[in-house]
């Protein structure tokens, strides 16, 4: 029986061991209600904010997408300090804050990336529908895994692929059945999903 209680797991970790991490891992309820509200904010903003760009440039004939993007950008960094004043954002120890250079230039680059996807697509949408840069837009994971692979290295399973033959299929026929089709807005949009993926890289 004690063999069996100081057994050690395939991961390298006793049962024990593996059990208070599993019970470590486990978040309270009000950190998962706020991470919860978090999430559902972000699916809100994130399916909103292209229509109401397409709205902007369709309705009031607004034809400079940079200075859209740049108050974009200006707006998040107003709302995040004040979610940080109000405490709604709360910072952890002072030494967890301390980033190291390569930290922060790896977060620099992760916010031009960011930042440069939003304007592409913004340029976009100064040409194209937005039901065809959202379709293109969904072909973000098949650059993700072809840029890791490419860039990185990194070995995928092939299902991976097979799963992404669909949405590059639906995203062909949507290219080639598109009335407005503009090879510009196009090249943007495209620009833009590439970028996607590479921020989704950067980020894990």
């Amino acid at each position: 029986e004690d063999n069996d209680k100081n057994m050690i797991s395939a991961d390298g970790f006793s049962k024990c061991e593996a059990t208070l991490q599993d019970r470590s891992r486990r978040r309270p309820p009000a950190e998962m209600l706020h991470l919860l509200s978090a999430v559902i904010v972000w699916l809100v903003t994130g399916t909103t904010i292209s229509s109401l760009n397409k709205w902007i440039f369709a309705v009031y004939n607004f034809r400079y997408p940079l200075l859209l993007s740049a108050l974009h950008m200006l707006t998040a960094i107003v709302v995040d300090y004040g979610l940080i004043k109000l405490r709604v954002i709360r910072h952890r120890g002072v030494g967890e804050q301390d980033l190291t250079p390569s930290a922060k230039c790896k977060v620099f680059l992760l916010s031009l990336t960011f930042c440069a996807s939003i304007a592409f697509g913004n340029m976009g949408l100064n040409y194209v529908q937005l039901s065809f840069a959202q379709m293109i837009y969904t072909t973000t994971p098949l650059f993700t895994l072809a840029i890791s692979t490419l860039i990185l290295g990194k070995q995928h399973h092939f299902l991976k692929y097979t799963a992404m033959m669909p949405i590059c299929l639906g995203a062909s026929f949507s290219i080639m059945g598109e009335v407005q089709f503009d090879q510009t807005g196009c090249f943007f949009v495209f620009a833009a999903t590439m970028l996607r993926g590479v921020k989704s890289i950067q980020q894990s």
